[in-house]
């Protein structure tokens, strides 16, 4: 009974698993996006676009009008981010209590008290420092000694004599200092230069040794571009990429499109470019010039697609085991 019980137990975890991948290969995942704008400003453009998946149960929309946007998740028809919304808004009405406020209005009364009695102790303080430095300023300050100086001795022009000769010593030093900051300087710009030119024969070997290097490089990617395997897998990569992008684009286009410019050439211009368009979404966009000479833009754009995991994985297993591509991943590697 045991055996049983873990075998079907095994099984129908595999068949869940089996059919997760059956969901995920063969359910398509489906867009849809639709735009207005009416003639005025852009202030008047909306549009809306939708991503869902397993047939609808899991979507996501994206919603912009009127200069706001809205987004919208659901999960089998419950729309989580309202739910997520209500719930914090419970935690802040939880958080936003009476007897939270009482406890609040408690610990501001406390920090008061105790922030006057910090006042009053600092205001103690201060009174006892001033006191203490009336005292000092009031004691009398032992005077020091006068030092009898030799210059009572000195007649007025040998003191002036002393200060000439002290004033060109010092220019003398300020002088012989400066040139011989000047001397290190012009010194250090010599032996600068002296080790460019000495570098110089470095140099030029390694601008050589550089110049071969980078034609070594260019030889490497021509052969490794030119060569035919390479070629082969780019025309692959090509071709698949090509048929993945059909499939992803939309399946159903639809829309009108109106507008016009004061100068008939910019009209003729943009409808062009518009043209080059027409592949992506074959014709189904009605294009109308007006030619009025007045700047006008309005239309509606309505389309929609889908995508099958089926072929993201097909298109990847067969880049991963073709033959040219494993060569170019090779070379690439050991280049």
């Amino acid at each position: 009974m045991i055996i049983k019980f873990i075998l079907i137990l095994i099984g129908i975890i595999l068949g869940l698993i089996l059919f997760a991948l059956l969901l995920i290969l063969f359910c398509p995942v489906r867009y849809r996006a639709e735009g207005t704008k009416e003639a005025g400003s852009f202030r008047t453009a909306s549009g809306r676009a939708k991503v869902s998946w397993l047939f609808g149960g899991i979507s996501f929309s994206l919603g912009f009008q009127n200069g706001q946007t809205v987004s919208d998740f659901r999960l089998f028809g419950i729309p989580v981010m309202k739910v997520l919304k209500k719930l914090r808004n419970r935690k802040n009405k939880k958080k936003t209590d009476p007897d939270m406020d009482d406890e609040i209005e408690y610990s501001e009364t406390d920090e008061d008290s105790t922030g006057n009695a910090t006042y009053i102790e600092a205001k103690e303080l201060s009174r006892d420092e001033t006191k203490h430095s009336r005292e000092v300023a009031e004691t009398p300050q032992a005077s020091w000694p006068e030092m009898e100086t030799s210059e009572e001795d000195l007649s007025d022009p040998d003191i002036e004599k002393e200060r000439k000769w002290q004033q060109t010593a010092e220019k003398l030093k300020n002088l012989f200092y400066d040139l011989g900051n000047k001397a290190r300087r012009i010194w250090d710009k010599i032996k600068a230069v002296y080790r460019r030119i000495m570098k110089i024969p470095a140099d030029l070997e390694n601008l050589s040794r550089k110049k071969d290097a980078l034609c070594d490089k260019i030889d490497w990617w021509k052969a490794f571009i030119g060569h035919p395997r390479t070629q082969k897998a780019i025309s692959l990569v090509k071709t698949r990429a090509f048929r993945l992008l059909r499939h992803v684009f939309p399946t159903k286009v639809e829309g009108e499109l109106v507008f016009d410019c004061t100068d008939p050439s910019i009209t003729g211009s943009v409808l062009a470019v518009l043209g080059t368009t027409i592949p992506l979404h074959r014709n189904c966009i009605r294009v109308m010039p007006l030619f009025e000479n007045r700047n006008v833009l309005y239309g509606n754009v309505n389309l929609k697609g889908r995508v099958y995991g089926i072929m993201l994985v097909k298109t990847a297993i067969e880049l991963y085991f073709d033959k040219n591509i494993k060569y170019v991943i090779r070379r690439w590697k050991h280049k």
